[in-house]
């Protein structure tokens, strides 16, 4: 069993001071006098700064609920969730609690980590245990800066905090999305050359160097700094230890978890109260978890999976799953069988059974595209409702790579040019290798770099979904507007019969403003020093 450190009993210091920005405590106060003394309350706070990830409330995960989510603001996914859904039709508004949630989570994060290396300092480590308290400091420089990159990216200029507040001090405004991004990059930096290239796994689950640079990787990705991070992420792919798995399902697998390709990952594990909510928020009523189905896969995903078998010889197992149906969805990139659930695949329920979809599966309507997802969700009876033990991904290689891929060709290339370099292909070929030997792979020196660029995106969209990074990415490469006037459209079941939805399940609406949240206008109403994001007043 892997050895868990998030999650942990904090003292009510440490979980009052999560609350947020606003926090009017003087928390600084209580932990002096009380935590803080000992080389144990260092590990505490950092447990404190890790447990982050995990909670957004009471009993729900930042990453499963919050992250994965946001794939369904993209053209890839559709939501039974009222605050995601207004989001992706474009009902964006202050007072949406997702948006509220995405704010106070990471702040929730922040304070924990600006609490910790405030008093990191003042705590004196044996002799021989020296190097520990430098570790500690980069692991949490690492967490602070991640948290940060999830505010800026989706808020865009944020109060920039970098010590416990007091009363006094609580009430700030935003600083620019540069300054922050400035001063995430010099801590990410300082905590590279400081954190190991691995942990033993007992220790599973810590910040390592290769996860700092994947996170700077990400930073200059989205200030397009494209020389640079095409720099870094090469670093990273020749990183001893990390591949790519020869099986892709084998990647999110509950029983190969931090596997070579995982970066870095959210640990969880079941029956302590440390499990994930994978399961009963995107699984199927069959699962072993007994599903919400939160997340519908569109058909607009669908039609990215490239069909790479013209005659897949399938057999009609179910008369009231028509022929086009099966002609639709059969003979594809099998990642689409490995991500989604869709007629006429197999499932296999909490007692072990293979059920074909949708007629053996329980409650198969709670899907508005007529499909499920698959990815993340544990098949079979390991599956907990609220407590599974499947860890949450964050990073992972086959995404470094792709992001190597788009840098180079950004930074190689001008409009119009050949791409001739086969590092770029290589890092491509790899991944679609991986998915099936049927996948035409790419050649230097035929295709441009607009054409380049656009295989890259696609292919992102193929080996990420659901991940929760392609709305990031729509930000990147300017394509949010895919959402402007979006049919969203899957699949209509009814006891009869499955067939294509001869109405679109909703029409989104898209400004450009939707590129940044509005500020939650409960942190506007309590800091008059906030001021609304344009577009929302």
């Amino acid at each position: 069993m892997k050895k868990i450190f998030l999650g942990l009993l904090l003292l009510p210091f440490l979980i009052l001071s999560c609350e947020g920005i606003l926090d009017k405590q003087p928390l600084d106060q209580i932990s002096e006098t009380t935590f803080w003394e000992s080389p144990q309350d260092a590990v505490a706070g950092l447990n404190a700064c890790y447990d982050a990830l995990q909670t957004i409330g009471d009993s729900k995960n930042l990453c499963d609920e919050l992250m994965g989510m946001l794939d369904c603001l993209t053209p890839v996914g559709n939501s039974r969730d009222a605050n995601t859904a207004a989001i992706a039709n474009g009902n964006v508004d202050p007072t949406n609690n997702r948006i509220y949630q995405w704010w106070t989570a990471h702040y929730r994060g922040i304070v924990r980590c600006n609490d910790f290396l405030d008093h990191i300092e003042g705590i004196e480590f044996p002799s021989n245990d020296a190097g520990k308290k430098e570790r500690m400091t980069a692991e949490v420089r690492f967490l602070r800066a991640f948290y940060y990159f999830q505010l800026v990216d989706y808020f865009g200029d944020v109060p920039l905090i970098m010590h416990m507040q007091k009363l006094q001090e609580s009430q700030v405004p935003r600083n620019s999305k540069d300054e922050i991004i400035t001063a995430m990059l010099e801590d990410l930096n300082n905590a590279i050359g400081k954190l190991p290239a691995s942990y033993p796994p007992a220790d599973a689950g810590h910040a390592t160097s290769g996860a700092a640079k994947t996170l700077k990787l990400k930073y200059q990705m989205m200030i397009k700094d494209f020389a640079a991070a095409a720099v870094t992420a090469k670093e990273i792919m020749d990183t001893p230890g990390y591949n790519l798995l020869n099986n892709y399902p084998a990647v999110f697998s509950h029983t190969n978890e931090n596997n070579a390709e995982v970066i870095f990952d959210i640990q969880f594990i079941s029956f302590v109260g440390d499990g994930s909510s994978f399961d009963k928020l995107w699984g199927n009523r069959s699962a072993s978890a007994n599903g919400w189905s939160w997340i519908h896969p569109t058909l607009w995903l669908i039609d990215k999976f490239e069909r790479i078998d013209p005659n897949p010889g399938y057999e009609i197992k179910d008369k009231r799953i028509p022929a086009e149906i099966y002609n639709y969805f059969e003979g594809r990139d099998p990642r689409m069988d490995w991500t989604i659930v869709r007629p006429g695949a197999y499932f296999t329920d909490n007692n072990g059974k293979a059920q074909l979809y949708p007629y053996q599966i329980k409650n198969y309507a709670h899907s508005q595209t007529g499909m499920h997802l698959r990815k993340n969700v544990i098949e079979g009876p390991d599956g907990i409702a609220d407590d599974s033990p499947g860890n949450w991904i964050i990073f992972r290689l086959a995404d470094v790579m792709l992001l190597y891929a788009e840098a180079k060709t950004q930074s190689t290339y001008s409009g119009g040019a050949l791409v001739t370099d086969p590092n770029i292909c290589k890092a491509i070929n790899d991944i679609r290798k991986r998915a099936s030997d049927k996948l035409p792979l790419y050649t230097i020196g035929t295709l441009t770099k607009e054409a380049m660029l656009e295989r890259i995106y696609d292919e992102r969209i193929r080996e990420l979904a659901f991940e929760g990074w392609l709305t990031s990415d729509l930000k990147r490469w300017k394509r949010l507007e895919l959402n402007s006037g979006l049919q969203v459209r899957g699949l209509t079941i009814n006891n009869t019969k499955v067939s294509f939805s001869a109405a679109p399940i909703v029409v989104r609406d898209f400004k450009a403003h939707y590129y940044t949240w509005p500020i939650p206008q409960s942190e506007i109403d309590v800091n008059p020093k906030l001021i609304q994001t344009t577009g929302y007043n």
